[in-house]
């Protein structure tokens, strides 16, 4: 034989059973395999993105990579928050004439690899840093643009936090050398 709650009790255990169930459903949403903690890099209040031309960043600058391919607005934030890029050189190809893809791709990865190791002391593959480079195309060549720009980038793939263009950061990997 089964006891029978009195009437008065039933809408208690309906929500006291509502109630833990809300909270056992609610315990869920800590940490999991696919988010990212930032910790202390989410300012307080929370920092809004400046859309910005990436032509008109300059060396020290951090930023999103751009959107897609192709688009070059991107998304400028202070160095403090958590970002995947930082201007670190610009500099000027002087080929009066278009002299190809492959030239200007093998001309801005030297120019950049020699602003990189000037800055970090160590070649890419020996640090935790490594470079992007934004370089012009056949079309914007045509209309007297010869400006590469080069960013630097975690060889990991992941966001940096902080500017990397001082401090430890901008010194070989540890255990290298």
């Amino acid at each position: 034989m089964r006891a029978a709650l009195p009437s008065a009790a039933r809408p208690a255990l309906i929500t006291m059973t509502a109630l833990c169930l809300l909270l056992s459903v609610a315990g869920c949403g800590g940490p999991g395999g696919t988010e990212e903690l930032v910790g202390a890099s989410t300012p307080t209040p929370a920092v809004t993105a400046e859309a910005t031309s990436i032509f008109q960043l300059s060396p020290g600058q951090c930023f999103d990579r751009p959107a897609a391919e192709g688009l070059y607005e991107v998304a400028v934030v202070p160095c403090e928050v958590s970002h995947d890029l930082e201007m670190y050189a610009l500099f000027q190809l002087d080929d009066p004439a278009w002299p190809g893809e492959a030239a200007v791709h093998q001309q801005s990865d030297e120019g950049c690899r020699e602003q990189f190791v000037s800055l970090t002391g160590t070649e890419p593959a020996q640090s935790d840093l490594g470079y992007t480079m934004y370089t012009p195309s056949e079309g914007s060549w045509s209309e007297g643009d010869r400006q590469v720009q080069c960013a630097l980038e975690l060889n990991s793939g992941g966001r940096m936090i902080d500017s990397q263009m001082t401090g430890p950061a901008a010194s070989p990997a540890a255990g290298s050398g």
